[in-house]
């Protein structure tokens, strides 16, 4: 019976766990365990003494539990039997995916859906007894081969029932699942932490990067693009509403601009916006040339009245004049010709005069056959 001197794993693969390829072993024997690993001795179904990184030669005075278990005798270098595992105790990286597609009812839409999902996971053994008890107890073949088969059977299927949870209670749309992500990848985490630590591993980070669609589902397609249709009308209604609110705001801005511009040039020549309007109603007075009717002559003055004192002379001037070359002389209503007071018939056009008879005391207006004025008794005629 051959026996081996040196129990060691070198780094030379990325196994999580490795056992050691023999189990016959001396007292003598020499364990080696590098940084980030674990040595556990196992035997008839118990996992027994556990080392970290150092180096130790086999004695019955460090291998108690192996001791108490083997009975191996005080002082002798006999052999024995035992499984060794390495466990790598460094954060490790996996890649997973679901192994088959996951069924849901669209929360939204209520039609059947078929998904797969991948992404990738970082944890540590955080518990080598635990880990190596659950994983022999599951497969009683367990080597260090088969431990991505445990992921996929163990928890990947987890996975599965997880994500159509979060679907249903989220509502979430299957044409809204990439944006969620995060909210898939954080929601995850915290349900299969537990999981994980019920086999003696803490779970670091899990990442959702794909959902699996399927595009070969006609009813999945048809529903696809009437979403899409309507993202773009939406899409397109918002887009409107911010130009057209751009395009008021522009127009604000343009207004309290050429309002400040003239507030300036007001302030530079010297009048007020009060001043500038009247002066503008003064102008169009002074124009009429028609103003020649003694109303209309009551109504321009009464309109003047509330002009700046430097624009009011210049604009009271302008009428002034105009109003007293009209007292005496009439202004035809038809050519605009000047007559004299007395004329009765338009010089130039022939058009006939109605003259307005007044009373000459108190300016009462008189009938054409008025022989004393019905105001104040006055002779008239």
């Amino acid at each position: 019976m051959a026996l081996f001197d040196v129990i060691t794993k070198e780094k030379i693969d990325d196994k999580i766990i490795w056992k050691y390829p023999k189990n016959k072993f001396s007292t003598s024997s020499q364990l080696i365990v590098h940084e980030s690993q674990e040595a556990l001795f196992f035997s008839n179904g118990k996992a027994l003494d556990l080392f970290g990184p150092g180096k130790y030669t086999l004695q019955t005075d460090i291998i108690p539990l192996l001791n108490k278990i083997i009975q191996i005798p005080t002082g002798f270098k006999s052999p024995f039997r035992s499984e060794v595992y390495f466990i790598d105790k460094s954060e490790q990286t996996s890649r997973w995916g679901t192994s088959s597609k996951i069924q849901f009812l669209d929360p939204v839409y209520k039609f059947p859906l078929e998904i797969g999902a991948c992404g990738e996971m970082r944890f540590v053994i955080d518990d080598s007894r635990k880990l190596i008890l659950k994983l022999v107890g599951i497969n009683k073949n367990f080597d260090s081969t088969n431990i991505d088969d445990f992921f996929s059977s163990q928890i990947l299927m987890k996975v599965k029932t997880y994500i159509a949870q979060i679907i249903t209670t989220e509502k979430i749309s299957i044409f809204e699942l990439d944006q969620q992500l995060e909210k898939f990848s954080d929601e995850l985490q915290k349900k299969l932490e537990k999981d994980f630590e019920e086999f003696g591993i803490k779970l670091k980070k899990f990442f959702v990067t794909t959902i699996r669609k399927p595009e070969e589902d006609r009813q999945y397609l048809e529903f696809k693009e009437l979403y899409f249709k309507q993202t773009v009308a939406l899409a397109e209604a918002e887009l409107k509403q911010k130009l057209d609110i751009i395009e008021e705001d522009t127009k604000a801005q343009k207004a309290i601009i050429e309002s400040n511009a003239m507030a300036t040039k007001r302030r530079q020549e010297g009048y007020s916006y009060q001043e500038e309007h009247s002066y503008k109603i003064g102008e169009k007075v002074a124009e009429n040339e028609a103003m020649g009717q003694f109303t209309n002559m009551g109504v321009g003055l009464g309109m003047m009245s509330g002009i700046g004192s430097s624009v009011s002379e210049k604009v009271n001037n302008q009428v002034t004049g105009a109003f007293a070359t009209v007292e005496d002389s009439i202004i035809c209503p038809n050519c605009n010709t000047r007559n004299s007071q007395d004329t009765i018939f338009c010089k130039k056009c022939g058009t006939k005069f109605i003259k307005e008879r007044k009373c000459k005391s108190c300016g009462n207006k008189l009938d054409d056959d008025s022989i004393f004025c019905g105001k104040c008794g006055e002779r008239v005629g």
